[in-house]
Parts: C-alpha cells; sequence; structure tokens
C-alpha cells in the first residue's frame, strides 16, 4: 500500500513535495518524485514497502528504455505472478526479483496498445498511473471493486492525480473538495473540479495532456453482465431472470461448500509479502472466520481488537468479548486496544481528516481504526487481514432487513448495489483511517472477485437459516463452517462495527462532525500537529530526480 501523487499543473516542485508531504502517511519507506522536464510532468510516490524490500522495487519505476514510468499503488496476487512472471521476465529485463510493481509496469508495456482489454487479466487490489513519456500520454487504473483510492483533477487546462483529496489540495490550493462521496452539495456556485477514478475503469489523457477534453474514462469491469443460465453470475436486474436463476437451485450443501473453497482460495491467493501479516478479530463470524483460515496457514498469526471503554462497568457481549472468546477457541493470540471516550473525543476531528469523509456513520468506525492501526504498527506489523465485504454480498445490514426482505428481488438487487456502491463509504474510509494511523495495509478476502461473483449466484432463498436459531443472516457463510467453529461464535448476531466497539454514540455527534469538515476541507484550516505527523523529516526524505 503506497501513495501516489503526480500531473502536469504544477507551477514549481514545492508544490509536488508539499502534496507528496501531505500524504506520506501512506508510505515512508521510499519518497520520490520524478519531473520529466521537456513535457513538464510529475510522478511521485510515497512507499510502504511489502512486495520486495530492496531499494530497486522502489517508485516510480521506470523502464529499462526510459520511455514508460509507473506509479503503483496496492498488491497483485498470486494468480497474476503465476500467469505471467515468467513470461514477461523472458522478455524484458527487470531490475527486481520480486516486485509485483515492475511485474505490472511491463505487462503494461507488453499491452499498452490495448490497455483496456489488458485491465481484465489484472488480480489483485490496485490504482496505479501509468506514463508513456514519448507520447506524453497518461493512464489512471482501478481495481474492479474499487479497494484502493485514485482522485484526480483538472485546472488551468492541466491534470493533478492523488491518493487522498488531502494531496491535491496541497498540491493545488484552488481545488475544494465539496462533493467527493456525492452525499454533500456544494455550496452555491462552487464548481466540484475533484473526481474519482471509478472502480473498474480506466482514465486516459492524451494529446499533450491538456483540456478535459481529451479525458476520455472507458469501463473494463461492468459488474453488471447479462444473465446467463448456463453461467448463472446473477447481476440481474429483472424479475424474469431472478425466476430463472432461482430455478437453477442446487442446494444448500453446493452453495456452502462452494462459497468457502473460494473464499479458501482468495485468502491463499492475498497471503503474498515479504513482512509479517497479521489479523483483525472481532468475534463477528466474518472476522473469525477469516482468522480460523489464516490460522490454518499460518500457526503463529497474532489478532487485534479494538474497544472503547467508559466508568460503568462493562457488561455487553461486544466485540471484546466474543473476541477473547475465539482467540481462545482458535489458539490465537490477541491484543487488546482499550481506548477511553476521552482518546475518542480528542481524536474525532483528526479521524476525519484521515478518512476524509462527514458522514459519522464513516467517521465512528474510522475513529477507533485510527488506534487499531496505531497498535498494529507498534506491534510490527504492515500488514493486517480483515472481514468486511461479506455483509455485502449477503446483504446483511438491519435497513435491508427491514425494507427489502420480504422481496426476493428488492434484496437481491439491494447487495449489488451495497457491493457497487462499497468503494464511496467502508472500503475508502479503511484504507485511509488505517494508513494515516499505522501506515497498514488492509486485505479484505471477501472482496475477491470470485468470491463476490459466486457469493451472488446464491438464491436468494438462503437469505437466513430456517432451523430454529433465531433468522440469523449469512446463513450459507455459517453453514459452510458448522462443526469448525462453535455455535457461539457461529450464530453471534449481527452488530455493526461502530456497535461492537461502542462508537456509534457518536451519532449524536453530526453537526460538530460537520463543522470539522468544513474547517478541514473546506476552509483548509489544517492544524499543524495534522500536517507535522505526516511530515516528518520530509526535506531530507523525499529524492527529486530530473528526467529529460
Amino acid at each position: 500500500m503506497c501513495g501516489i501523487l503526480g500531473g502536469n499543473n504544477f507551477s514549481d516542485i514545492q508544490e509536488v513535495k508539499n502534496g507528496l508531504a501531505s500524504i506520506m502517511h501512506r508510505g515512508t519507506d521510499g519518497n520520490v518524485i520524478f519531473h520529466f522536464e521537456k513535457n513538464d510532468f510529475y510522478m511521485s510516490h510515497n512507499r510502504l514497502s511489502i512486495q520486495d524490500l530492496s531499494e530497486s522495487a522502489n517508485q516510480p519505476l521506470i523502464s529499462e528504455n526510459e520511455k514508460f514510468v509507473l506509479a503503483f499503488n496496492g498488491e497483485m496476487w498470486k494468480p497474476f505472478f503465476r500467469k505471467f512472471n515468467n513470461k514477461l521476465r523472458k522478455k524484458y529485463n527487470f531490475k527486481t526479483e520480486r516486485s509485483d510493481s515492475e511485474l505490472l509496469l511491463y505487462y503494461l508495456i507488453d499491452n499498452r496498445d490495448n490497455i483496456l482489454e489488458a485491465m481484465k487479466n489484472l488480480d489483485g487490489m490496485f490504482c496505479f498511473a501509468f506514463y508513456d513519456v514519448e507520447r506524453n500520454h497518461l493512464t489512471l487504473g482501478r481495481d474492479f471493486i474499487g479497494r484502493l483510492p485514485l482522485y484526480y483533477a483538472f485546472e488551468n487546462e492541466k491534470i493533478v492525480f492523488s491518493s487522498e483529496v488531502k494531496g491535491l489540495q496541497s498540491a493545488t490550493p484552488n481545488l475544494k473538495f465539496f462533493n467527493v462521496d456525492r452525499n454533500r452539495k456544494a455550496p452555491k456556485g462552487a464548481e466540484e473540479k475533484i473526481k474519482v477514478v471509478e472502480p473498474g475503469t480506466i482514465v486516459t489523457v492524451s494529446e499533450n495532456l491538456i483540456g478535459v477534453t481529451n479525458c476520455e474514462i472507458k469501463r473494463w469491469n461492468d459488474f453488471k453482465p447479462e444473465f446467463n443460465p448456463e453461467n448463472p453470475t446473477l447481476y440481474t436486474r429483472s424479475e424474469t431472470d431472478l425466476k430463472l436463476f432461482e430455478k437453477e437451485d442446487k442446494g444448500i450443501d453446493y452453495y456452502s461448500s462452494e462459497f468457502r473453497k473460494r473464499l479458501e482460495k482468495a485468502v491463499d491467493d492475498e497471503l503474498i509479502s515479504d513482512t509479517p501479516i497479521c489479523t483483525i478479530l472481532s468475534g463477528g463470524i466474518d472476522s473469525t472466520i477469516i482468522t480460523y483460515l489464516l490460522k490454518k496457514k499460518n500457526p503463529n498469526i497474532e489478532a487485534f481488537v479494538v474497544n472503547v471503554t467508559s466508568n460503568r462497568k462493562q457488561t455487553l457481549k461486544d466485540d471484546l468479548y466474543y473476541a477473547k472468546i475465539a482467540s481462545k477457541e482458535l489458539g490465537v493470540r490477541l491484543h487488546e486496544v482499550n481506548v477511553s471516550k476521552e482518546d475518542i473525543q480528542n481524536n474525532l476531528k483528526e479521524s476525519i481528516w484521515a478518512s476524509e469523509t462527514h458522514k459519522w456513520t464513516q467517521v465512528s468506525p474510522a475513529v477507533a481504526q485510527l488506534f487499531l492501526s496505531w497498535e498494529i504498527r507498534d506491534k510490527g506489523y504492515k500488514v493486517v487481514f480483515g472481514g468486511e465485504g461479506a455483509d455485502e454480498i449477503f446483504a446483511s445490514y438491519g435497513d435491508v432487513k427491514r425494507f427489502c426482505w420480504p422481496d426476493p428481488l428488492a434484496w437481491h438487487q439491494k447487495r449489488v448495489n451495497l457491493i457497487n456502491n462499497l468503494h464511496k463509504n467502508n472500503l475508502i474510509r479503511t484504507n485511509k483511517a488505517m494508513m494515516y494511523g499505522g501506515k497498514v495495509e488492509l486485505r479484505t478476502p471477501f472482496l475477491n472477485k470470485e468470491v463476490i461473483d459466486f457469493g451472488l449466484r446464491i438464491p436468494t432463498r438462503y437469505r437466513d437459516e430456517a432451523d430454529g436459531k433465531g433468522n440469523i443472516m449469512k446463513y450459507v457463510l455459517r453453514k459452510a463452517f458448522e462443526g469448525e467453529i462453535s455455535d457461539e461464535l457461529l450464530w453471534r448476531p449481527k452488530k455493526t462495527f461502530q456497535q461492537g466497539c461502542h462508537t456509534d454514540y457518536l451519532k449524536k455527534e453530526q453537526d460538530t462532525i460537520d463543522q470539522y469538515f468544513n474547517e478541514l476541507f473546506v476552509e483548509n484550516k489544517v492544524p499543524m500537529e495534522y500536517l507535522n505527523r505526516s511530515l516528518g523529516h520530509v526535506s531530507a526524505r523525499i529524492k527529486v530526480t530530473e528526467l529529460a
């Protein structure tokens, strides 16, 4: 996980340094700026080294002939390595031994005439900027579900891009953040210039990178394929197709078994790292299953749980309660991150700065995740696994149950919408908070494409269980691990992250959250301590390379 920033809309090198410094919390293992003097184009990168820890894997990466450059944020999984590593190493002169970034660089070079089609072979979580120096041509790309953030904007007919909004605003102060999350209306007369690179798309800018009219957005993963009874991956909005799909029912045992196979494969595919790996364990069914599968692969896996304490006696069966049960049952060492309400209040504003959102539903978990990620990094970890995504696949939210549960089509459409919108809320909030707090990369196997594809093929009649255990959601998932995980954990009732760790009281603080958001992102009043936390010894750390 890293931070990228670049473009041709900078008045001088200091603006680039300011932008890169503002997102330095995304990586301090290598901080580099490339300046292509002829085109006056910049590519810069903050590296969090996870695969191939050598300095030769620092980014941006430039091809041997210096005609192509890549700034990459994310990870490519094992299947991509197996399919392309040997082939491309025979064809190109690599300077690293195991860098997934360099593998992607030469893959894009090899497919530069049809990058849109080539994107379909990428297996990982990622966003990137790929620059063709000779043609002065830029391509921005993002994975199919949008696990990682990437923004861009045009100012004075020139482009700037960054992993976070604060990078854009620090580098180009005229940009204002009004409506990136699409739920907040811009002030009257304000122009929304900051755009999101949407999941499953590439953004290309040609013709010397001048002007919005030369910007083209192309979708490589539609995420709504036509219904096909022979291969019923179901993203349909048609009641007729839904009825056809339901006829394909192969029974609960089949769906439980096959879903588990795909989840196990996803966990294994994502277990690629040259640094230690840990996991988040809330004691909920999703994180418990991920921890259980990781334990089978790595017997020494350690887990973390966050809990907000108060003066009153803790009597609720909350995340900490169940996490202790799960850690003992699975034989996993558990690190408890206990945070006071005073700590939460003191860090509320900074959590908004970190997560770049004004919604209490996102800020309330983000502030707890800051403390969680600090502790994870203090214990020496850069990579943590989590259970995000299962609630979207199975649409196991209270509002879905209240408003969509009686109608199979409405329920199915809701889960498709939840997955399509993940990049606007939970995914990006978690990524930004975890990176800001401890420079920690979160991996989410439930959001593997094969897992999602199969999950949406599970007939709607299996939304909940029907054998007397209380109408509990995610029946297929729970049944897949029946007999291996205790009933107390397997059938634990659903709680939100906020409820489980006790930050749901922040719902009453929405006015305060709005005020803080306006100060930080509209009025640009950012406390120096926030900037200093990212900057460190930034002037000595950033390396600038001038190229022709």
